[in-house]
């Protein structure tokens, strides 16, 4: 049975050894009510299905099964913003002890998944949306696409869209996993012994960097996913790479659809995103410079880049905080310090390093805390 995996998981996971991303913190909160939970927009379930019907990238050397024993014919691929793949749905039903989920509903329930709540608890599958990934081998490594715990999912059946968390790490060779409360929402039988549903009927949309903070907040899950399921759909949601290059009129490519893009969030609308760099886009790069006080050269250099990449709230961000506004942290500065930074949305050591790298160049207070200063200087390009 393929969920008998789980008991050696188990073992691991209370000895404390983190097997989430690289620089995976906990540090969540309690899970928002059903009363709760914000009302659902974003793109139909139509629209996601049509955006990863294909396969524009395969991640995977080699492919995973439904089921234990199973044909391998499962590939994980990227398109646009996304990291997808299609698949049946088994029942996930492990972590906190609850009615629904304990020893005598499931047969193969574990007390522990891989990532905890900002309590220290683990999650609740009854109460919680989410998906369990692959565990790490030359197969794929999760990691290196820049998911772990948290990141926010699109999980599509029918007509219904869910989003969804990345809560737990299951085995190697199989993929098609979510939680009791997931199965619930999609109208899937939750029954971790009988329910489920066979085929590739599911289709699992994950958004690398986005992730919900605290990993229990499903109404942050649901925000942050509709605006990651949008992107996706517009061609808006490819900020993320490891150099972001000069560019001028006349330029073309996906650098510069990007860039359109930012710019129309930020509101210096360029019309239409064409992925050219056009008059109109001259001119509402030369807008956004104006509004923060840098030179009006009407191209988007490592400065102009720096300043639209970390625009936005400005939470006080340190060693173990995760989230969004992390994620535009790390973008701003491999733009500002010309080196990749990991973009995974999550503050750790790498991350720690650069802040202080920054501060240092800029004479900033090198306590690799982004704080107001920090974060001033960001949004004013330097």
């Amino acid at each position: 049975m393929r969920r008998m995996w789980y008991a050696g998981a188990a073992v691991v996971l209370a000895a404390g050894l983190s097997i989430g991303g690289v620089n995976a913190y906990a540090d969540e909160a309690s899970t928002a009510p059903a009363s709760n939970v914000a009302p659902q927009a974003g793109p139909t379930a139509d629209e996601l299905r049509a955006a990863v019907e294909g396969c524009d990238t395969e991640l995977t050397n080699g492919r995973y099964s439904q089921d234990a024993g199973g044909t391998a014919d499962i590939p994980v691929c990227a398109t646009g913003n996304a990291v997808h793949w299609k698949a049946d749905m088994d029942i996930v039903c492990d972590g906190q002890r609850s009615d629904k989920c304990n020893e005598n509903t499931d047969p193969w329930f574990q007390p522990q998944t891989a990532f905890t709540q900002s309590d220290g608890k683990y999650l609740n599958s009854a109460t919680l949306p989410h998906i369990v990934v692959p565990g790490v081998s030359s197969r794929w490594n999760y990691k290196g696409a820049g998911i772990g715990g948290g990141t926010v999912a699109a999980v599509i059946y029918q007509d219904k869209v869910v989003y969804a968390v990345v809560g737990d790490v299951g085995p190697q060779a199989i993929i098609g996993e979510g939680s009791y409360a997931l199965a619930e929402k999609l109208g899937i039988n939750p029954d971790p012994r009988v329910g489920g549903v066979s085929g590739k009927v599911v289709d699992y949309i994950l958004f690398p960097g986005i992730t919900a903070s605290p990993i229990e907040d499903h109404n942050e899950a649901i925000a942050e996913g509709e605006q990651a399921a949008s992107n996706l759909l517009n061609g808006c949601g490819r900020y993320g790479y490891t150099s972001y290059p000069a560019l001028g009129s006349g330029d073309e490519g996906i650098e510069v659809k990007s860039a359109q893009c930012l710019l129309n969030d930020l509101g210096f609308s360029v019309d239409e995103v064409t992925g050219t760099f056009d008059e109109p886009t001259v001119e509402a790069v030369n807008a956004f410079q104006t509004d923060r006080g840098l030179p009006e050269t009407g191209e988007i250099d490592s400065h102009t880049w720096t300043a639209m990449l970390s625009s936005g709230d400005t939470p006080t961000l340190q060693n173990g905080s995760s989230g969004s506004a992390v994620l535009r942290l790390q973008r701003a500065l491999t733009a500002a310090l010309g080196e990749e930074i990991g973009q995974d949305g999550q503050f750790g050591p790498l991350t720690g390093q650069a802040v202080k790298d920054y501060q240092n160049a800029n004479g900033l207070d090198a306590d690799g805390i982004v704080g107001p200063a920090t974060w001033s200087a960001l949004q004013a390009g330097k």
